[in-house]
Parts: structure tokens; sequence; C-alpha cells
């Protein structure tokens, strides 16, 4: 299943993006990053990132993600992951990017950290 970026937002105006396949390696995997820069580009820097249809994440998925929430923290926003599963939970946990990233059990919690 090839990776693809749905673009959504709630309705206090906070940016959802619906991932779905792999975040591996690859060209595909750029286009995460190039959303996320044009979110910042039009003042739209609180992202979530619903992952529930994310099968696998490799180190370079892992390091698009701190890639994506350093962007956002710059640009005075923040991101938030949604819905990841066990798999894709336990390497951000072995990997302690689960420290610097924050999970949340649904797309609904999520939004509702941002306050």
């Amino acid at each position: 299943m090839p990776f693809t970026v749905e673009r959504g937002s709630s309705e206090s105006g906070i940016e959802i993006l619906t991932l779905s396949g792999r975040l591996t390696l690859g060209r595909e995997l750029q286009h995460l990053e190039w959303t996320v820069e044009e979110l910042i580009k039009v003042q739209k820097s609180r992202v979530v990132l619903d992952m529930a249809g994310v099968s696998f994440i490799d180190s370079a998925g892992v390091g698009i993600l701190i890639g994506c929430r350093g962007s956002l923290a710059n640009a005075s926003g923040g991101l938030r992951l949604a819905a990841v599963n066990d798999r894709v939970a336990t390497v951000l946990s072995v990997t302690r990017v689960d420290s610097i990233l924050s999970l949340h059990p649904s797309t609904e919690d999520a939004v509702k950290a941002f306050g």
C-alpha cells in the first residue's frame, strides 16, 4: 500500500493529516514534510497526524516526524499524533521518540490537547 496524506481540519481550525500506508524511506514520505511546510506558510501550525492507517514506520519515517515537530514548534505551533497502532508505538518507544512527540488515543483527544 503506498503512503498517502489526506488533509482536513477540525472545527477549531486545527489541521488534521490522515496518513495511511508505510512511513518508510522514499519520495512518497517527503509529501508529508512538504504538506507541513505548506501549512506553516499559510499560518496553520497546529497539526494532528491521524496515524490509524499507518502500518509500519522506519528510521526515515521517525526522522520526518521529528523534523515536522521541530518545524511546527519553530512556527509557534505543535504536532500531536493520534491513533498510533501497537507496532508503530513500539518503534516510537524503542527510539524514545514517544518522549518528545505527543501521542493520543484518538484524533479527537489530540485536537483537545491543543486546548
